[in-house]
């Protein structure tokens, strides 16, 4: 039942940590879940005035889940502390002239050699702070973040273009680092589960573009495949879920991210691959962490779209008698969505979503859909992961 004692004040209680494990795994459940505060929305990080409504909003319609981020490693320090590289002078901006700029792909970069000096237990997974920010328990499901995932922890080190090169160019050497980025992680999950209670894990590859993934199947079955599925193997051994985050399109490589294991899927892109396509083909292996469109519709939308955009998604995505769906944005949201469209988009949500089950899906049509000359012209804007 909706956790109606822990949240008096609650317009729409959150469901609880056993529910929440119900509709992923198709066992059903009342609603459709909303999942976006202290994940995909940082309060702080908006405009001063959006504060309190935001704040006001969630304390009537609080999230289903209780995220929380676990301990970021610093990209560079010294012999002992927590970060990625503690190799002397291995940060390149050290090297730069005061005011000298150079491309993201570069920022980071460091050499084969200086990465096989960095400490075998950098970072090291004993840390005693991993979990500081670990939220009160109140009922919910709890979720922490473990980001980078592979390809991207890869990438903080080396760039994207160097992270694609080295799958051809030195393929031992980058199984060596997802073998060590495979310690840590699993060493965390096991430390999240005794010393946090968490239910799940979220972790970002972003492995698509906006027309295909990075890399041929093939590439990925042999790089990343192994370690995703032994990362799967002992989550489900610790009776957690795995969420697992990509932009882009990546259709193609959705059959391995199946075999491996991932629970839930975020965030099926939109202009990236047909939702009904996605639910209709994988609906039976995932739940979907569905997304909220934050390049077009979210910030260039009005509030009836918003709310049209949101009883679409539910149309879509939730399974009846299994769940299956949970709200969400497609990225973290930055301060050009207005404040009205995310107050329509929350409310919306727990509206229609808690008449879904009772009186069954919908047909409502996505405004990017109805109207295509209009939204597929219009520029997308950028979101960012972290």
């Amino acid at each position: 039942m909706p956790l109606y004692k822990q949240f008096p004040n609650a317009e729409y209680p959150p469901l609880s940590r056993e529910e929440i494990r119900s509709l992923i795994k198709g066992e059903g459940a009342l609603r459709p879940a909303v999942i976006i505060h202290g994940h995909w929305i940082h309060v702080d990080e908006l405009s001063e005035y959006k504060h309190k409504p935001i704040n006001d909003l969630h304390e009537r319609m609080p999230c289903d889940a209780a995220p929380f981020y676990m301990k970021k490693p610093a990209i560079f320090g010294k012999k002992g502390e927590f970060c990625y590289c503690d190799v002397e002078g291995a940060d390149p901006s050290l090297k730069r002239k005061p005011g000298e700029s150079v491309a993201v792909d570069e920022e980071n970069a460091l050499d084969w050699d200086v990465i096989e000096q960095i400490s075998e237990n950098c970072p090291d997974a004993e840390h005693p702070d991993l979990f500081e920010t670990a939220p009160q328990e109140d009922g919910r499901y709890r979720l922490m973040s473990i980001t980078p995932f592979f390809m991207w922890y890869q990438v903080k080190f080396q760039g994207l273009q160097n992270t694609l090169l080295d799958m051809y160019l030195e393929p031992e050497r980058v199984h060596k680092l997802n073998q060590k980025r495979l310690k840590y992680i699993l060493r965390t999950m096991e430390r999240g589960v005794q010393e946090a209670n968490i239910d799940g894990i979220t972790v970002l590859d972003d492995i698509g573009m906006q027309t295909g993934p990075f890399m041929s199947k093939e590439l990925f079955d042999e790089f990343y495949l192994p370690y995703y599925k032994k990362v799967c193997e002992r989550a489900h051994e610790l009776g957690i879920d795995v969420w697992f985050h990509s932009c882009g399109d990546i259709r193609e490589l959705l059959p391995s991210l199946v075999e491996a294991g991932i629970d839930v899927l975020h965030p099926v892109q939109k202009y990236c691959m047909d939702e009904k396509e996605i639910v209709e083909t994988y609906g039976d292996d995932l739940a979907f962490w569905c997304g909220f469109d934050l390049q077009r519709l979210f910030p260039f939308g009005n509030v009836e779209d918003i709310r049209a955009e949101t009883r679409f998604l539910a149309d879509t995505f939730w399974q009846p008698h299994k769940g299956k769906m949970i709200y969400t944005i497609s990225n973290r949201i930055g301060d050009n969505v207005p404040l009205e469209n995310y107050l329509a988009f929350v409310e919306e949500a727990y509206r229609y979503g808690s008449q879904i089950e009772q009186k069954g899906n919908g047909q409502h049509a996505s405004p990017a859909y109805a109207d295509k000359e209009k939204w597929y012209g219009i520029e997308a804007t950028t979101t960012s992961d972290e």
